[in-house]
């Protein structure tokens, strides 16, 4: 009976992968700027920078960059880009297979690089 419980226990485990256990799937990323900047994602506001001049939000990490567009009224809009890396926590996973797919499915095999913005943004004319 004990065996049977211990294996139930360790089965799970057996099947998540490095980066499932040890990183979250989101990563905060900061943004600087003027206060009332608002920060889009595929035309979703995702967080506005407040009277402190800054703002954190926690993004979803992807295998592919994302495009990032930082707004305000009486400024162009800025585009901004988060660049994807690979995370080296996945190296764990050795010759697991079914790990390294869990990492690739889940997109945790991958981090964003950058994580802090400093937004200037141009006036319109």
């Amino acid at each position: 009976m004990k065996k049977l419980f211990l294996l139930g226990i360790l089965i799970p485990f057996l099947n998540t992968s490095c980066c499932s256990i040890f990183t979250s799937a989101r990563q905060t990323v900061t943004f600087v700027g003027e206060e009332g900047t608002r920060i889009y994602d595929n035309g979703m506001k995702i967080a506005t920078i407040g009277v402190s001049g800054e703002t954190s939000v926690r993004i979803r990490k992807k295998i592919s960059s994302k495009e990032l567009i930082a707004k305000k009224e009486g400024y162009r809009p800025t585009p901004l880009r988060l660049e994807s890396t690979f995370n080296p926590v996945a190296c764990i996973n050795l010759l697991n297979v079914l790990a390294w797919g869990i990492d690739l499915g889940t997109q945790k095999a991958f981090k964003w690089e950058n994580t802090y913005f400093e937004i200037e943004m141009e006036k319109e004319k």
